[in-house]
């Protein structure tokens, strides 16, 4: 839910939808971020913003109008983000999950907080209690129960900025699901879940200038990142309740098929079954996702080019089982209808992959429309009244923005 506040209530870890009151002397500002620091805070204040719109469900820290909000310092601790230093490290568990039923925004809010406190403690050396982190898990198998295709449109909104921290928990979710329609279910896809939330630990003990250099990185850079496979099994290696098929998921999750990844060029079957799966969802978030030095693909280009190179990369027969899981068009397609119409794709079936639920959100002239669901499968794709996907789309292309879509 939205709700305008004044700025003076605004709190590190609240989700900021826009800043502004619309008025020329205070134009509206697209914010659409969570607020990690004070420093940003004080940022909005000397730009002049009175007053911001807050995404209740999307924040990590109290509610404003609170009793706990209300009793908070106007200078409260930051929440902090991997690589900053300033301050005493928090609890791990910063605040209680959200309900069962809590809304996909919640969900994916309060898990990428998690996620960013164990990743600014591995980049600064300090001790993990990882036993927080199957809870983690344990709070989207409940979103995957109550809204999984929400919590799957959320992982595709266009960010570019934490970027590592978003693909962590947007792998974590992926397997998830993939694992779940593989037929797994209990403490083995709770153990996948837990392999994709940290499949890419290492990497926060990678410098900084190479993790983020925003172009192409030199044969020396590459062989410093391609070590972050190796040094996240060493960091999981002997903590408690951390498996063999954890740690394996994680040290081979950029091995192939034909034997030529890495670390140690694992050929066939001599990969094991999570890190088949990790390869897969890691690659196709990697492709959907906004990147520094590159726009996110769309997910229907994205599955045509994984199958490009599905004799090299993936085993046999799981990058189909995939396409079954998520369809042709995965949640997050921007598509245009075969009456002109265009849509946002909300969620698949394996029996009509082609033919998934989709939201109908624009005109043929791009004009917004009442949004209204529409089951492809159960219209007709021929003949009068017959409804279909006619093109996968970029909505960025035609000046949309997806987060405004879903």
């Amino acid at each position: 839910m939205l709700k305008e506040i004044p700025i003076d209530q605004l709190v590190p870890g609240m989700y900021v939808e826009r800043a502004g009151e619309g008025t020329l002397r205070s134009p509206l500002e697209s914010v659409r971020d969570w607020m990690h620091d004070t420093e940003r805070i004080r940022a909005l204040k000397d730009s002049g913003v009175r007053t911001v719109t807050v995404d209740t469900e999307k924040t990590l820290a109290p509610r404003p109008g609170s009793a706990q909000a209300s009793a908070q310092s106007p200078d409260p601790a930051p929440v902090q983000t991997p690589g900053q230093h300033s301050g005493p490290a928090p609890e791990e568990s910063r605040d209680s999950a959200p309900p069962p039923d809590a809304p996909a925004g919640k969900v994916y809010a309060h898990c990428l907080g998690h996620v960013m406190d164990v990743m600014r403690k591995v980049r600064e050396g300090l001790e993990v209690d990882y036993s927080q982190s199957f809870a983690a898990v344990d709070t989207l198998l409940s979103g995957m129960a109550t809204d999984p295709a929400q919590l799957l449109l959320l992982a595709k909104l266009h960010h570019h900025d934490e970027y590592t921290l978003r693909h962590s928990l947007n792998v974590s979710l992926l397997a998830l699901l993939f694992g779940r329609h593989l037929g797994m279910e209990g403490e083995e896809l709770r153990r996948l879940g837990f392999a994709g939330l940290y499949h890419d630990l290492g990497k926060f003990r990678i410098p900084l200038d190479i993790l983020n250099k925003p172009g192409r990185l030199s044969e020396r850079e590459f062989d410093v990142m391609r070590r972050h496979s190796v040094l996240g099994y060493e960091l999981l290696r002997g903590q408690p309740g951390i498996t063999t098929d954890i740690l394996l998921g994680v040290l081979h999750h950029h091995e192939r098929y034909d034997g030529q990844g890495y670390p140690r060029k694992l050929q066939g079957d001599e990969k094991d079954p999570f890190s088949r799966i990790l390869t897969i969802v890691d690659i196709y978030d990697a492709l959907t996702s906004d990147r520094v030095y590159k726009k996110a693909f769309t997910p229907h280009d994205s599955v045509k080019s994984m199958f490009a190179w599905r004799n090299e990369s993936f085993h046999p027969g799981l990058l189909e089982k995939f396409v079954e899981c998520f369809g042709v068009y995965p949640p997050g397609s921007f598509v245009r209808l075969s009456d002109q119409t265009y849509a946002v794709v909300v969620d698949s079936r394996p029996e009509t992959p082609a033919r998934p639920l989709v939201k109908v959100s624009h005109s043929r002239r791009l004009a917004p429309l009442r949004p209204e669901l529409v089951d492809l499968a159960r219209t007709p794709k021929d003949g009068p009244g017959g409804l279909a996907i006619e093109a996968c789309l970029d909505p960025r292309s035609l000046n949309l923005a997806i987060d405004r879509l879903v």
